[in-house]
């Protein structure tokens, strides 16, 4: 009567295990599908772009600045 009473709670156990994954499953194509119908999928123009800041800001220029002197020498 254990035997029987361990196979039945076993295969109880994997049935729950498999329709709360078949539930999360379905759940998380809803939500794509739903989230897919929001997103914009146009490209911006190439000028627009090039006048989009960033992350709080535009970026300095960067400056590079060569002497003529070498500052290692091989001897």
């Amino acid at each position: 009567m254990r035997g029987l009473t361990l196979l039945t709670a076993t295969i109880l156990t994997f049935g729950y295990g498999f329709a709360a994954q078949a539930a999360m499953t379905v759940d998380r194509a809803e939500t794509y599908r739903r989230v897919a119908g929001t997103v914009e999928t146009t490209a911006p123009a190439p000028a627009a772009d090039a006048q989009r800041v960033w992350y709080g800001g535009m970026l300095a220029p960067i400056t590079v600045e060569v002497t003529a002197e070498p500052k290692c020498t091989l001897i």
